[in-house]
């Protein structure tokens, strides 16, 4: 694999902390609305699988809050996420890094532990502890579980998003 190209001011930087800042406060709304595709269909077949419902009915969420369904569907991502962070109150800790870009429609951002009060650092200063992975799809960059997963694995990181679970 080639070395991905580091870009400064990218869009992920704030989608990253945006999607953090929505499992923090369990806005299912504004979690939903960061997740590629891919991920909202896997997290709808976990749903459908959960409530025993066919997958049929559980397909097609709407993402307003007026969907009952929605915030029973976000939850075990949010529990992944915020187990694998430390929970709620360590969130806010975490740094974002530059985007790196793999290809034309995947890019990702390395999360800083403990990285406190907003500041620029050259790489030698910190060591990432997670990675969050996006997909460029309908001209934006949205969270995706299976590219999370995958460059997480590439990078010897553990999976931030691999927790979810039935």
């Amino acid at each position: 694999m080639k070395q991905p190209k580091l870009q400064f001011d990218h869009p992920t930087q704030t989608n990253a902390s945006t999607f953090l800042q929505a499992i923090v406060a369990g806005d299912a709304p504004a979690v939903w609305a960061h997740l590629s595709r891919e991920t909202r269909g896997l997290l709808e077949g976990l749903y459908a699988a959960r409530a025993g419902v066919a997958l049929r009915n559980a397909a097609g969420v709407d993402g307003s809050s007026g969907d009952a369904r929605l915030a029973e569907m976000v939850a075990p991502l949010r529990v992944s996420v915020l187990g694998v962070l430390g929970g709620a109150e360590r969130v806010g800790g975490y740094g974002v890094s530059g985007a790196r870009l793999v290809d034309r429609s995947t890019a990702y951002v390395l999360l800083l532990p403990e990285f406190g009060d907003e500041r620029v650092v050259n790489e030698a200063e910190w060591k990432p502890s997670h990675l969050l992975a996006f997909v460029h799809e309908s001209r934006e960059w949205l969270v995706d579980l299976g590219k999370t997963a995958e460059l997480s694995a590439d990078a010897e990181l553990p999976d931030l998003l691999g927790a979810v679970r039935r």
